[in-house]
């Protein structure tokens, strides 16, 4: 599933339109950004989102985690989430590390949490597996690649810009179209 592009400014009205949906049925939401590697951009991927929810008018309170599971738990992470959006890499040890983190969530009581997830991959050029029970979405490479052209404070903000996949994911899944 690949985001049409965008200008920057431009919110597409199928996004919009859920958007006000999401808006009118709750006062806030709450999104997890869960990383399984540090070195992925989840800070900057989280940031964006608030920006993007944003500019859609939707009340949205974004948190980070990660990759420390147990520290996240007792840091409070998990309690409150709507949905949580797991950054992960292509390919099997992406996978793997994914579906560590499902039977984790499982076994500690957060099945909520297990059902509404988002597994956003970073595109490294492996080919994308599809894990079929989760939303996914691919986030690509360029996002990484445009800071010095781009001027803007987040590194892939130009390209992040044109793709509205990941918060229009996040979305669906407060309205209860998500993955099932």
């Amino acid at each position: 599933m690949r985001a049409p592009k965008t200008p920057a400014g431009a919110v597409p009205a199928e996004v919009a339109a859920r958007a006000s949906q999401v808006a009118a049925g709750r006062d806030s939401l709450s999104v997890l950004v869960f990383t399984l590697s540090t070195h992925l951009p989840f800070f900057e991927i989280a940031e964006h989102l608030a920006e993007q929810f944003g500019e859609l008018e939707v009340r949205a309170e974004i948190s980070t985690a990660g990759p420390q599971r147990v520290q996240s738990v007792l840091d409070g992470k998990f309690k409150g989430i709507d949905v949580l959006v797991v950054i992960g890499e292509t390919g099997a040890d992406g996978e793997d590390q994914l579906m560590e983190l499902v039977h984790w969530l499982l076994a500690n009581g957060r099945q909520q949490l297990a059902e509404n997830l988002i597994f956003a991959v970073v595109d490294d050029g492996r080919p994308a597996g599809n894990p079929v029970s989760f939303n996914y979405v691919v986030l690509p490479r360029s996002y990484l690649a445009r800071t010095q052209r781009s001027g803007l404070r987040l590194p892939w903000a130009a390209s992040a810009r044109e793709s509205w996949e990941l918060v229009t994911a996040v979305l669906d899944y407060s309205l209860g179209l998500g993955a099932e």
